[in-house]
């Protein structure tokens, strides 16, 4: 018969039973005795609520031994006995728990609750009743929820690097928390799926004083973590699991027992998605963690707060990453760390320590460090050495040190109270002095134990006495031993009597209510008693922190006695964070096959706690091994992080040479560890991104293939990072192993050979010498030739191997160091490669350099795995040179598909390409036929090559290598060259209608130190030359050693050569195959030093640095709206170059025909060009604001724009009249929303004419005066295009009068060339009373709506219209005239040259401009702005740009800062010396989007040129038209910029005066930082505000760059505490990220609704201090209008602060009405209080005052002293200290 089970109803009605008699014999006792105690309280009856649950949700109420139906009544919980002995009988009712009974949200990310308990009896007594809740919202990935005693403080851990909250997220949270109030419980959503993570409402909260209970619902059973424990599979096991967690010195057998390490933390994998969260609970008093089958878990701790941190990620890596950035980043080991090590306990002397050394040094075992254990020392005694067996070990470290090896001693925390042989034991004497000992619970008396040494007391290293104590005790005993690092042992802290020699007094310390399921069941069993005293607390809080602090103090040891060398840390006992400072052993093991299996688990699991430096003791410590299990373990030891062989005393040696010369330990010893020096620069890098991102080093297979369910319980395997997979032999006699293959491609480390299967199962023979080794394909492994140390093979060569995808693609990285060093990544001490392969292409880039090694290492060997055929030949480029690798390093397995590069020399620090298989032939190959339609006979009819490819790109069409023209008659002077060339007549003609032009003539100028020109052209007949005027010097530079270049010219194939001096760095070689001059086509190609290139507009590209892999881009003006390689408004034929070396050139074409330049991976640019001549100006920089400067000074300075043009404008295409544009301009104020400037469109006009009204807005004219008495502006638009069939329209007729239009030549026409744009109908009356501030000129590119004329009929020959060869552009099919004139139509220059429309199409645009801002000055008096869509180089001197018609859509937002997809802006047009730029911000066709338009509007309020506008038909988008959100949104936006707008006027300034950027990309500051390279989503305003915008739908998290320098978060004053590296940014809908640049002076002001009122205020200064404490900045002032101001009427001050003083200085004056000064913010002033400001003027101190805050800021109200900025002041601020 089975067991009865009880129902809910009958076990409620036997509790209500229970209750009741216990009352009734109470009631009994009282009666009988007559009386009634005071101190008796009748017990309250609570009947037990049982709920219908599931049992694998049941949380158990007796915890504790000794469960009865009558006990587990008494605590109101509920029985229900199973024939399951692990499912608890006992479980809790609903009727415990707390309520909650008030609730607040301080902020939006802080949530506050006060909590009452419910009735409901106790568990263990001293129940606390009021309870306070605290929920942090601490970043979008982290919430920390706290919950303590609402009255008394509570023990809270003191952790190192775990603070209270700073700062909040500012962008959306990924996650949502759900506070339930009766009974309280926390559930926690991942905030995207809406899933449940964390849910307690499962169970209730139990809160006593010495018993905390809270259970938790998770989301899936994929649990990995807690410990330390010896885990038998990584992946939890939740069939009621209870782990117990108190850090304790037992064997790590297999048992479920507390081991040396507290880690409350477990990462649980939700599903398939990768999508993770880790718990971590910051407690560190004895618990116990159950984990049960709902899926749940409970803990159980007694004592503390429950203090939990929450972390979500999209993947289990990205929770690593979160939880050691909350507890602190690992450590980076001293690089000798990561080479073998040998220990044991009890070698007996020192001579057979050395007899171990020389044995395996002699055969040859890559080895460096010997430990020596307990025996070296006197008794075992700290600090001292046994002077009879080991009397030599002073000098050991020094024998060591002779051969490249390290010596490391033990060290345990327990001090020894006995003298030594020779008298006092002076460690012990001093500590007494110092009291740095633990006292028993009266606080004084030293507490006694015993260890190794015998009565031993106990270091306090919560105690600065003690920590100084031990200091200088490890300083003294290295004076006398040296040695390299120190191993910490027996620190849980461990004690071999029970709490004390005295024993443990009888209280609730050392016997709490309840006792955790720890080993012996008694917390004082082997340790130290509960209650004695340390400096953080009772012993009872704080034993688990024993290692940590021991840990932390012996990093302050380590750095005052290893100074500048990182030396390391070796500790048992740790806590989460200390991985930050030491790495970790495993502990004392066994040699059997059941600990090295374990092992695996316990390293992933150290990953996962953020301790990446860890390893077993290989081999086993305790018993004997074999030596099948010691080659095993050998094997697999070779891939610990930390590899160490160490046994114990008493059993046989097991270091590898002890087993014999020809053993298999030794021959798989060395194998394996000479593989594992081989890949240590691999394993050096991995140690790196740990340290700066927190990736784990040996990594769970499932972290990489979490979609994969066979990987969530692979723990017998594991990975290096995420490419190299080890499959070790685990038991005994068995040569084959079931081994997962994860969905890649593998190859087979040792053989080079790809595998064929994935994602199955295998069983893989390994026999006894071998070990599973496999890379992942994508990877690139940097490796170093191996020797018996890391001393010897530091200094080998080194090399790459690389293993091909699926796509035959690879990549990885190297840091690289001293390898010693302290700080090398926070000082840039360091190299960082980045590598990879597409295409058959190894490309080699330097991140960082800031580290020389003095080995002079080069890249030796590179081997590529899965080549699939030999290739003909291989090479590598070099600052532009291309070098072919002979035949005799070129090595092909053919069965293996491997190339073997050998004998290479790459040296280190150095930017390579590598190519092999296609690439070599493809990347040299210069394309013959760039037309569409090339065929094999039309290549080899113009006498080039053919050979197709099946890379795309690639051109089949090819020149010869002799293609081109030849030198003749080559002379140089003093001033630069001047010679002819002639063409190699041996090819054809390549196009019969453009006639090649065999002589031409050559000529170079130095123009200046820093600047050459080269210009190719006809000798005989002159042709076009674009009448741009440049600033060029009156007399070239003629003395040689000024210049910074020099000039080579090539023979054949003729080319010019441009290097840089300071580098030797070719810049341009263009003696490349396929140079070609002819009528109409003309063609010249140059190598580049680097794939670096910027520049080239006005064209949509992918990203600001050019794409080389073949792209082409065509230039030619055109009303084009965006997109994908269109050409449209502007030409800009000038790039920006970087050199590998970081130097930066730039280029410009001068010629104004159409063209396409297509990039090539070589690298390599080819110019295209139908007309004109070659004429090529380069500049030197050589920094790439020098670059821009240079440039500028050339084709002239941008122009300063009027100070109220910086103001936000509004425009729309479609108002309906002026009524519109009235009432919209009274909401925008009624918003106080800044605003300038406001706009009409053509809409304005009669039909489109120029200068005629539409009546609709026949009120227009008062709207506009109206709007000027307020300090506002209005624009109108004009195009170019005047009706020609209108009547009486004047501005026609005095054209025609005036012959101003187009017209044809009088050979073919005579006539005006009609065009039709916007003008429709005749007989509209012009109206003269429009008031205007500036000029916008539109569809001057020239646009027309009809293709060459009215009747869509060119005059003249076609082929100018449809040339011999079409450039690469929009609707090239349909002629140069499409949506534009005829190219025959005739313009005269201002010389009276007639030139064909066909040449200066491009300058139309340029042409506008001057005439119109010359007009427009004349007429206004003022200097207003003239903003143009059409440019071409020089147009900066007099307009600013706006993009044009863009779109309403997310990628927009983007493109416009690289100054792509809406044809060129930002970056781009700051190269191109175009200051005032702006894109039509939320898009001018389609309806816009909310959050888009939102954005943009953030984007937008840092363009220079800041604009909303957009097409007719659409809704409006201006921020008014939307709600309240998006109004405030965009005015705290706006604001910002009206507050920065004095900076923004002084970047104006200096690209009026120097040509500086104002737009500026971050590799113009920080081009030393090869990350900045690629960044094209940030950007700066000048050198000091970073700007990083959210550029994409939903995005509320960005991912933004840091460059390596000071940086403060502009909205919060608050210094970052990263720099150099990605982080991820709080991105919400209301924020834009912005972070002011240490060392820099901002000025601002107040805003107001505009620029006519904010000038007014007074001048604010943001002082941001750099690291040294010193910053400075500038200020330009005038009065905003006027026209030519710039030292004639305006002011330029300086601003200077060092340490605590700010001054300025005066450098120029003629203002005749000045600012004063207001408000002074100084950022970074240190935590030191401040105690007096003063300001020190002419003749006076005066005393300021000023407030300070919690980020560091000081601020200075300076306002009511109306001091004028043009009058010198000193402002200073003191500390008193």
């Amino acid at each position: 018969m089975g067991k009865r089970k009880f129902s809910g109803l009958e076990i409620t009605l036997m509790v209500m039973f229970i209750m009741v008699l216990v009352v009734a014999v109470a009631l009994i006792a009282v009666l009988a005795t007559g009386e009634q105690s005071e101190d008796v309280v009748l017990p309250t009856v609570v009947p037990p609520e049982c709920p219908n649950i599931l049992l694998a949700e049941r949380v158990d109420c007796f915890p504790e031994a000794g469960a009865s139906q009558e006990r587990c009544f008494e605590r109101g919980c509920c029985w229900s006995p199973l024939g399951l002995s692990n499912v608890p009988w006992c479980f809790f009712s609903s009727n415990h728990g707390y309520t909650v009974v008030r609730k607040s949200q301080p902020s939006s990310t802080r949530l506050e609750a006060w909590l009452e308990r419910k009735e409901a009896p106790s568990m263990f007594g001293a129940d606390i009743l009021e309870l306070s809740f605290t929920a942090e919202m601490q970043t979008e990935n982290r919430l920390r929820f706290k919950i303590t005693d609402a009255k008394q403080t509570r023990f809270e851990v003191p952790h190192e690097h775990v603070q209270s909250q700073s700062s909040s997220p500012t962008g959306p949270l990924n996650y949502e928390l759900e506070l339930l109030d009766n009974p309280f419980g926390v559930r926690i959503r991942r905030a995207s799926t809406k899933k449940v993570l964390f849910d307690t409402s499962m169970g209730p909260l139990v809160f006593a004083d010495q018993y905390l209970q809270l259970s938790a619902k998770l989301a899936s059973d994929n649990i990995y973590g807690l410990g330390e424990h010896v885990h038998q599979s990584f992946r939890h096991s939740v069939d009621w699991k209870t782990w117990p967690i108190f850090t304790r010195d037992a064997f790590p057998n297999g048992g479920t027992h507390n081991l040396y390490g507290h880690y409350p933390y477990f990462t649980c994998l939700e599903d398939e998605s990768g999508k993770s969260f880790g718990v971590f609970l910051m407690n560190s008093n004895a618990m116990d963690v159950t984990l049960q089958p709902a899926p749940a878990v409970t803990y159980r701790t007694i004592g503390g707060v429950l203090d939990f941190y929450i972390m979500l990620g999209d993947t289990p890596e990205a929770i690593v990453q979160e939880f050691t950035m909350l507890v602190g980043r690992p450590t980076i080991p001293p690089y000798w760390s990561l080479g073998f090590q040998l220990s044991r306990w009890d070698y007996g002397s020192l001579e057979e320590v050395k007899k171990t050394v020389e044995r395996n040094r002699a055969i040859g075992l890559p080895y460096d460090v010997q430990y020596t254990d307990i025996d070296y020392m006197e008794n075992k005694k700290d600090f001292t050495y046994d002077m009879m067996n080991f009397k030599d070990l002073p000098q050991f470290a020094d024998y060591m040190h002779e051969h490249g090896q390290k010596y490391i001693p033990i060290l345990d925390p327990a001090i020894s109270t006995k003298k030594l042989i020779s008298g006092p034991y002076g460690p012990y004497d001093r500590g007494n002095r110092m009291k740095a000992w633990i006292t028993e619970s009266d606080g004084k008396t030293p507490l006694v134990g015993e260890v190794w040494p015998g009565e031993t007391v106990f270091p306090d290293y919560t105690n600065q006495a003690c920590i100084d104590w031990w200091i200088d005790e490890i300083s003294m005993f290295h004076k006398e031993v040296k040695h390299d690092a120190i191993w910490i042992d027996m620190n849980e802290v461990a004690s071999f009597v029970r709490g004390s020699n005295k024993g443990c007094a009888d209280n609730t310390l050392n016997y709490p209510p309840f006792t955790p399921n720890i080993l012996d069941k008694v917390l004082y069993s082997k340790t130290l008693c509960m209650d004695a005293k340390q400096a953080w607390g009772n012993h009872y809080d704080v034993h688990s922190l024993y290692g940590y602090s021991m840990v932390l103090a012996t990093d302050k040891a380590v750095r005052q006695v290893f100074g500048g060398n990182r030396s390391f840390i070796l500790t048992r006992s740790s806590f989460p964070g200390v991985g930050k400072y030491s790495g970790h052993w495993l502990g004392d093991n066994a040699a059997n096959w059941n600990d090295i299996k374990f092992s695996i688990t316990g390293m992933l699991e150290f990953n996962l706690f953020g301790v990446p430096y860890i390893g077993a003791d290989i081999c086993g410590f305790f018993d004997n091994t074999t030596e099948e299990l010691c080659s095993r373990w050998m094997q697999v030891g070779a891939f610990y992080p930390f590899s160490r062989n160490h046994n114990a005393q008493g059993y046989k040696a097991q270091d590898p040479a002890a087993f014999g010369v020809n053993s298999t330990v030794v021959k798989t010893s060395k194998h394996y560890l000479e593989i594992r020096y081989t890949l240590l620069p691999y394993l050096y890098t991995l140690f790196y991104k740990a340290h700066v991102s927190g990736d784990t080093v040996v990594r769970p297979v499932m972290h990489e293939f979490y979609s994969d369910n066979a990987t969530w319980t692979v723990d017998r395997q594991f990975l290096w990072g995420a490419h190299l997979l080890i499959t070790p032999v685990l038991d005994a006699g068995v040569d084959t192993v079931k081994a997962y293959i994860p969905d890649a491609v593998w190859y087979n480390y040792e053989t080079g050979e790809r595998i064929k299967e994935r994602k199955v199962h295998v069983d893989m023979y390994l026999p006894a010498d071998k070990l599973g080794l496999h890379i992942r394909g994508g990877a690139i492994l940097p490796t170093q030739r191996p020797a018996v140390t890391t001393t010897n093979s530091r200094r080998s060569p080194m090399g790459l191997i690389i293993a091909l995808d699926d796509n035959n693609q690879a990549s990885g990285e190297l840091f690289w160091d001293d390898g010693d060093s302290r700080d090398t990544v926070s000082s840039g001490a360091y190299i960082h490669y980045q590598f990879k392969v597409l295409h058959g292409m190894l490309t080699m880039q330097v991140m960082h350099s800031g580290y020389v090694d003095p080995n002079d290492l080069v890249f030796e060997n590179i081997t590529i795995l899965g080549v699939s055929t030999l290739p003909t030949n291989v090479t590598f480029t070099e600052g532009g040179v291309v070098s072919i690798v002979p035949e005799s390093s070129i090595q092909y397995d053919i069965v293996k598909k491997v190339l073997y590069l050998r004998g290479l020399h790459l040296q280190l620090r150095k930017n390579y390409v590598v190519t092999w298989d296609e690439s070599l032939s493809i990347l040299q190959r210069f394309n013959c036929h760039p037309e569409d339609d090339a065929k094999e006979t039309l290549c080899l009819a113009r006498g080039c090559l053919w050979e197709p490819s099946d890379v795309p790109g690639i051109p089949w069409c090819y020149y010869p290598s002799d293609y081109g023209y030849a030198p003749v008659s080559v002379l140089e002077t003093p001033s630069g060259w001047s010679f002819d060339i002639l063409r190699n007549d041996k090819y054809p003609s390549p196009r019969t209608l453009s006639r090649d032009i065999s002589t031409l003539r050559v000529e170079i100028t130095y123009l200046t130190e820093h600047s050459l020109r080269f210009k190719i052209f006809d000798p005989v007949e002159k042709r076009y030359e674009v009448p741009v005027p440049l600033n060029l010097p009156s007399s070239p530079e003629t003395d040689e050693a000024k210049r910074k270049y020099e000039v080579r010219v090539v023979h054949e194939p003729f080319g010019i050569r441009v290097v840089r001096k300071a580098t030797g760095t070719i810049i341009w070689d263009s003696s490349v195959p396929g140079f070609t001059f002819s009528d109409q086509f003309i063609q010249i190609s140059t190598r580049l030093p680097s794939k670096y290139i910027y520049g080239f507009g006005e064209t949509e590209h992918s990203s600001f640095k050019h794409d080389l892999n073949w792209r082409t881009w065509g230039m030619f003006t055109k009303d084009q709206p965006p997109g994908n390689e269109l050409n449209c408004y502007g030409v800009h034929p000038f790039y920006m170059g970087l050199e590998t070396t970081a130097h930066a050139h730039g280029v410009l074409l001068l010629n104004s025909n159409a063209m396409d330049v297509t990039l090539q991976p070589t690298p390599a640019i080819t110019y295209r060009t139908i007309g004109g001549i070659l004429d090529f100006y380069m500049v030197m920089g050589p920094t790439p604001e020098l670059v821009v400067q240079e440039y500028t000074a050339m084709i002239g300075r941008p122009v300063l724009p009027a100070y109220w043009s910086l103001g936000f404008q509004l425009c729309r295409y479609g108002y309906k009249n002026d009524q519109e544009i009235a009432d919209l301009y009274k909401e925008m104020i009624a918003n106080n929303i800044p605003y300038d400037v406001q706009y009409a469109d053509i809409d304005y006009m009669e039909r489109q004419v120029d200068f005629k009204l539409n009546p609709a807005f026949k009120g227009l004219p008062k709207v506009v005066q109206d709007m000027r008495k307020e300090g506002m502006r209005f624009i109108f638009i004009l195009d170019p295009a005047i009706s020609g069939n209108e009547t009486g329209y004047p501005a026609y007729e005095r054209g025609v009068n005036e012959n101003v239009f187009i017209r044809w030549p009088a050979e073919i026409g005579d006539g005006i060339v009609f065009g039709k744009v916007w003008p429709d109908y005749p007989n509209v009356i012009v109206n003269e009373s429009l008031d205007w501030d500036t000029q916008v000129e539109d569809m001057n590119e020239p646009a027309s709506f009809v293709h060459g004329t009215v009747w869509e009929k060119c005059l003249g020959p076609s082929v100018y219209d449809h040339p011999p060869y079409m450039p690469r552009l929009e609707s090239k099919e349909k002629g140069l005239n499409h949506k534009t004139l005829c190219m025959n139509s005739q313009q005269v220059l201002p010389d009276g040259t007639a030139v064909k429309h066909y040449d200066v199409h491009n300058l139309y645009g340029w042409s506008h401009t001057k005439p119109t801002y010359d007009a427009l000055q004349q007429v206004t008096g003022k200097r207003g702005i003239v903003v143009t869509r059409s440019t071409y180089p020089s147009s900066g001197q007099w307009a600013g740009h706006w993009l044009g018609d863009n779109s309403a859509s997310w990628d927009q937002l983007y493109k416009s800062i690289i100054g792509v997809g809406v044809c060129g802006w930002m970056m781009e047009f700051s190269l191109f010396g175009i200051s005032y730029t702006g894109a039509d911000i939320c898009g001018f066709f389609n309806k816009a989007e909310f959050e888009m338009c939102l954005r943009w509007m953030q984007l937008g309020a840092f363009y220079p040129y800041s604009r909303n506008h957009n097409g007719k038909g659409n809704p409006r988008q201006d921020p008014s038209a939307w709600n309240i959100t998006f109004a405030e949104a965009s005015r705290d936006v706006l604001n910002i910029r009206y507050t920065l707008l004095p900076y923004l006027y002084t970047l104006m300034y200096e690209a009026h005066t120097l040509g500086s950027t104002v737009v500026r990309p971050l590799l113009h500051e920080f081009v030393n930082d090869r990350v900045t390279w690629d960044i094209d989503k940030q950007f700066l305003w000048g050198p000091a505000l970073l700007i990083t915008p959210a550029l994409g739908e939903g995005v509320t998290e960005v991912y933004g760059y840091l460059p390596d320098t000071r940086w403060y978060d502009y909205h919060t004053a608050k210094a970052m505490d990263v720099r150099g590296q990605f982080v991820n940014m709080h991105t919400p809908l209301n924020h834009i990220n912005l972070h002011v640049r240490g060392g820099h002076i901002l000025p601002w002001q107040k805003p107001e609704n505009n620029t006519y009122y904010s000038r007014s205020n007074p001048l604010g200064l943001i002082v941001a201090l750099d690291d040294s404490g010193k910053a400075e900045g500038s200020l330009f002032w005038d009065d905003g209008e006027g026209i030519d101001t710039v030292g004639k009427m305006s002011l330029l001050v300086g601003f200077k602060a060092v340490k605590n003083t700010l001054t300025n200085s005066i450098i120029h004056d003629t203002l005749l009405q000045g600012l004063t000064l207001g408000e002074v913010k100084v950022w970074g002033i240190g935590s030191l209080p401040i105690t007096k400001v003063t300001m020190q003027t002419a003749g006076s101190q005066t005393p300021l005052t000023f407030n300070t805050t919690l980020t560091e800021e000081l601020i200075i109200y300076v306002t009511e002293q109306w001091h004028p900025v043009h009058e010198l002041f000193t402002i200073t601020w003191t500390t008193g200290v």
